[in-house]
C-alpha cells in the first residue's frame, strides 16, 4: 500500500515542480506572440528549464536530496504566491483532458512497477546513475566500465528522482521519462487548438497507442530525445518563417534542441542538423544567421570542454576508418548487400514503430495533394531527408554491422520520429480533416 501511495505522490511531485518558475502570463508578456502560450506550453517549458538546472547541478556535485528539497520548496512557494495564474482553471472539457493525462501517467507508472526490468543499455546507463545516486564526484563518470563517454544528463535525472522518491526505489527515477513523454504527446496535439475535445483526446490516445514501447522505459534514453524533439517541433510550429522573428523564440528552440546533446551521442547530430537548418530558414539578415550559427557551434564546444576537461573524457563510440568505408563503397557487392540489409531492417523498424508509416504516408500525400509547400513543411521535409541520410550513413561505419542493425536501428528511427508528428498534423489541417 505504501508503494502505491508513493506512486501517486510521485505524480504530485512532477505536477508541483514543473509548475515553477513560469506561468502563461509571464511567458505571454515576455514573448508577445500572436499565438498565446497556455498551461501545457508553460508546463513543458518549465520542464526544459528544470533539465538545464539539473545539468548545471550535475557539474557542481550538489547533494541530490538538498537540491531536490530546495527546488521543491521554491516550487510550492511559487504556486502559493501565484495560485491565481499557476493553478489550472478547468472547464468541463479541460478537466476531462487533465484527468486523462493523470490516468495515462499513473497507468504507465504502475505498469513499470509491475514489470521491473532493465534492458541491455539500461544496465550501462545505470552505472552513471549510481555515481549521482551516491553523490560521488562527476569525474567518476570517466571510470565506468562501459561507454564512459556517453552523455550523463539522463542518468542524473534518473538518480535525482530515485533518490528523492518516497520509497527510494530505483524505478521511481524512470518515472520522469514517462512524464516527459506523456507531456510531449499532449503538447503537440494541443498545438492544434481543437474545439472538439473528444477529437483531441482521441488523437492523443492514438499517438500514445502507436508510440508507447515499455521496453524503452527499461533504462533506455530514447524517450528523452523523442520527447525533447516534440517540444522543439511544437515551438517551431508557432513561428511564421515569412515574418520577422522574435529572437527569444529562436533561443528557446535552439536550447530545447541542445538538450539532446546531453542525452545521447547522436543527439549532437540532431542538434546541428535541425538547429542550423532552422537558422537558415529564419527571415533575418545573413549576419544574424552567421551569429546564430556561431552560437549553435559554441554550444557544442561548451559540451566538448565540459566533458573533456571537467568530466575527463570525450569520445564517440564508433571509430571511423575512412579507408575502410571508401573500400566498401567502391565494392559494388558489399555496397548493395549493406544497402539491402539496412532497407530490410528499416522496414522492420517501421512495422515495430508504425508512427513512421503514418509520417511517410503524410509526406507522400503532401506531394500528391499540395502543389506548393509552405516554409514550415519544407523545413521538416529537409530535416527528415537529412535525418534518414544520417541514419543510413552511420551504419556504414559500424564494424559490427549486422549486430548493430538488429539492436539499434529501430531505436534510432524511433527517437527522432516525434519531431515529424507535425507533418501528420499539418497534412490533416491542410486537407481540412481537422477543423478548429
Amino acid at each position: 500500500m505504501t508503494e502505491v501511495l508513493s506512486i501517486f505522490f510521485q505524480l504530485f511531485i512532477f505536477l508541483v515542480i514543473f509548475s515553477f518558475p513560469l506561468t502563461p502570463k509571464i511567458l505571454n508578456n515576455n514573448f508577445s506572440q500572436k499565438e498565446k502560450f497556455n498551461f501545457i506550453d508553460t508546463h513543458s517549458i518549465n520542464i526544459i528549464f528544470f533539465i538545464y538546472i539539473c545539468l548545471i547541478a550535475s557539474f557542481l556535485n550538489f547533494d541530490l536530496k538538498l537540491f531536490f528539497k530546495i527546488y521543491f520548496l521554491l516550487s510550492l512557494i511559487f504556486i502559493l504566491f501565484n495560485y491565481k495564474t499557476s493553478i489550472f482553471k478547468f472547464n468541463k472539457d479541460l478537466l476531462k483532458i487533465f484527468l486523462i493525462f493523470l490516468l495515462i501517467n499513473i497507468s504507465i507508472f504502475f505498469y513499470i512497477g509491475q514489470n521491473l526490468k532493465l534492458g541491455w543499455d539500461g544496465l550501462h546507463w545505470i552505472e552513471k546513475t549510481f555515481i549521482f545516486f551516491n553523490n560521488e564526484n562527476i569525474q567518476k563518470l570517466s571510470e565506468v566500465s562501459v561507454h564512459p563517454h556517453y552523455p550523463h544528463l539522463g542518468s542524473y535525472l534518473w538518480a535525482l528522482f530515485w533518490k528523492n522518491s518516497f520509497s527510494e526505489l530505483e524505478y521511481f527515477g524512470r518515472f520522469f521519462y514517462v512524464y516527459f513523454y506523456v507531456v510531449s504527446i499532449f503538447l503537440i496535439v494541443n498545438s492544434l487548438k481543437l474545439k472538439n475535445k473528444f477529437l483531441e483526446l482521441s488523437i492523443i490516445l492514438f499517438f500514445i497507442l502507436i508510440t508507447f514501447d515499455p521496453n524503452l522505459f527499461a533504462g533506455y534514453q530514447e524517450y528523452l530525445i523523442f520527447s525533447s524533439l516534440i517540444f522543439a517541433s511544437r515551438y517551431i510550429l508557432m513561428i511564421n518563417f515569412e515574418n520577422k522573428i522574435n529572437y527569444k523564440f529562436v533561443f528557446l528552440i535552439l536550447l530545447t534542441l541542445y538538450t539532446n546533446c546531453w542525452f545521447k551521442d547522436e543527439g549532437l547530430v540532431y542538434f546541428l542538423i535541425f538547429g542550423i537548418i532552422f537558422i537558415l530558414f529564419l527571415n533575418i539578415s545573413s549576419g544574424s544567421k552567421v551569429l546564430l550559427t556561431i552560437f549553435t557551434i559554441s554550444l557544442f564546444i561548451v559540451q566538448y570542454f565540459l566533458q573533456k576537461y571537467v568530466i575527463g573524457i570525450f569520445d564517440f563510440p564508433q571509430k571511423i576508418s575512412l579507408s575502410l568505408i571508401f573500400s566498401e563503397l567502391v565494392n559494388i557487392k558489399i555496397l548493395l548487400t549493406k544497402i539491402s540489409k539496412i532497407l530490410i531492417h528499416s522496414l522492420i523498424a517501421f512495422v515495430k514503430y508504425p508512427l513512421w508509416i503514418i509520417i511517410l504516408l503524410s509526406v507522400i500525400f503532401h506531394f500528391c495533394t499540395i502543389k506548393k509547400f509552405n516554409k514550415k513543411i519544407k523545413y521538416f521535409l529537409i530535416c527528415l531527408s537529412l535525418n534518414l541520410l544520417f541514419i543510413f550513413t552511420i551504419f556504414f561505419t559500424f564494424r559490427s554491422f549486422d549486430f548493430m542493425l538488429k539492436v539499434s536501428l529501430d531505436r534510432m528511427f524511433f527517437q527522432t520520429s516525434g519531431f515529424y508528428i507535425v507533418l501528420i498534423l499539418l497534412f490533416l489541417k491542410d486537407i481540412k480533416l481537422l477543423k478548429k
